[in-house]
Parts: C-alpha cells; sequence; structure tokens
C-alpha cells in the first residue's frame, strides 16, 4: 500500500508490504526498513531494523488508535505520532487525489498547538513574544515516561504560552500559538 505523508511542511513517499506476524517492510522515500509490531492499543512497541522503539498513535479528534494508518475517506487522515519520544503531527494523503495538487499548505493567521496526549509540562524553551523557526522546540511535555518537545508549526513569534512548567496537561489542551 502506498501512502504520502506531510510531517509539517515536508511530504514523504511511504510504501508499507505486510510480510505476516505484525511484519512488514517499509519503504520511506526509497529505503526500505524491517519493522515488526507488538501492542494493539495507542502504544506499540516497534522493532526497526532490529532497535526496539516506543510509538504511540492516536487519529486526531480521538477518534481512533493505533488505527489502520490508511487515509480517511476523501483521501486524508490526521494522526498524532509520538516516536522514540518526539511527537509528529501527520497527515496521510492518497496519492491518488494529490496528483497535481498543490503543495502543501502555507499556515497563515494563528496557529494553536494542542497536546495530544495527557502529560505534565516539564520545560519552556521559548518566552511569550518570542520569534520562532518552523520545527523550533517549543517546550517540553513529559508523558508515558517520555520527554516530548513540542515544535512550532511555522515561523513566527510566539504570541501566547498557556502552560507553565511542572503544569499538568490533558489530551487536547491548548499549549501555546504561533502568529
Amino acid at each position: 500500500m502506498r501512502y504520502l505523508a506531510r510531517v509539517g511542511e515536508k511530504e514523504f513517499q511511504i510504501e508499507v508490504a505486510p510480510r505476516g506476524g505484525g511484519r512488514f517492510s517499509v519503504s520511506l522515500d526509497g529505503k526500505t526498513r524491517e519493522i515488526e509490531r507488538r501492542g494493539d492499543g495507542a502504544v506499540l512497541w516497534l522493532s526497526i531494523d532490529g532497535q526496539i522503539r516506543e510509538a504511540a498513535v492516536a487519529r486526531e479528534g480521538g477518534v481512533a488508535s493505533g488505527g489502520s494508518g490508511r487515509p480517511a475517506p476523501g483521501g486524508r487522515g490526521e494522526w498524532g505520532v509520538v516516536l522514540a519520544g518526539r511527537p509528529y503531527s501527520v497527515t496521510l494523503l492518497d496519492p491518488q487525489r494529490r496528483r497535481g495538487a498543490p503543495g502543501p499548505p502555507v499556515l497563515e493567521g494563528p496557529v494553536e498547538v494542542r497536546a495530544i496526549m495527557p502529560g505534565r509540562v516539564t520545560t519552556l524553551l521559548v518566552k511569550e513574544g518570542q520569534e520562532v523557526r518552523s520545527g523550533q522546540g517549543v517546550l517540553v511535555v513529559e508523558a508515558m515516561k517520555m520527554e516530548n518537545e513540542l515544535l512550532a508549526p511555522k515561523e513566527g513569534r510566539v504570541t501566547r504560552i498557556r502552560v507553565r512548567a511542572g503544569e499538568t496537561v490533558e489530551a487536547g489542551a491548548g499549549l501555546f500559538t504561533v502568529e
């Protein structure tokens, strides 16, 4: 099965070939890796080329976890993914519908970043009013015994930080805004 995934402003071509018994060959932009999946809930254990990684996957909007990974009807699927302690917001696009479509959208106006899982804010890496680059760390949330650095979704100014270090947050809680 082929996918087109968008992470931030980058797009990746992914091809997944099931091998049976929870094993898959996964090609990411032409580089193939052997992956074995263990677990069936929100938290998964992945053996990637023999190295074990903990992963959490949740459909944004809270509909499903650890799902099929297929794009939703209409060719889109929004997922919150934490892999090796780093959170990613992943959009799966149907490559058949993607041909001829414009590039990734430019994020205009204020963009609010929300927690994809409950946790505790351990560190604020920037101050309110500070300029940030797209992908720059803004704060760190500890969840499931892992520290997850949450990144600026675009270049701009952090106009609001809604949390303080030491504060616990629930999934979906607003954390900060970049304009």
